[in-house]
């Protein structure tokens, strides 16, 4: 049986197409570890992990310190927008993260001096914000 190569050409697109809706239905329906909310009169979404995505991520946390007058959190719970905003994601609940813009007045080694931000004893995410900032934003990783 001789094949010609227009009805080769035609079988490989098919199988190709095939196997790409394949992909797309199978990842569609998949696992989400997170899930947003808007919030009203907000840009920013509220995050929620499911407790598997949070020990998946590895997320750890801190509370807000003081230092005398000022607000301290930890370097590694900042994160920077694209404009160069600075914030750090906030725990409203358990699993839930909320991101906050914060005022830097200054960095001294592992801490963040805060001119303005979230009172002294709010949870923050320490470990693992960039990955919230990515749910937030919708960032798909690992493809």
């Amino acid at each position: 049986m001789r094949v010609r190569p227009r009805d080769l050409a035609l079988l490989l697109t098919g199988l190709a197409l095939a196997g790409c809706s394949e992909v797309e239905e199978a990842s569609s329906g998949g696992y989400e570890p997170a899930q947003l909310k808007e919030v009203n009169g907000s840009d920013v979404q509220q995050v929620t992990f499911t407790k598997e995505g949070a020990e998946r991520t590895g997320l750890r946390t801190a509370a807000v310190q003081r230092d005398g007058g000022r607000r301290v959190v930890p370097y590694e719970s900042l994160i920077y927008d694209a404009a160069g905003r600075s914030w750090v994601y906030t725990i409203p609940q358990p699993l839930t993260f909320l991101r906050a813009e914060v005022q830097v007045r200054r960095v001294e080694g592992q801490n963040v001096l805060l001119e303005d931000g979230p009172p002294v004893g709010t949870g923050v995410v320490t470990v693992g914000a960039t990955e919230v900032y990515g749910a937030e934003l919708e960032i798909a990783g690992g493809h």
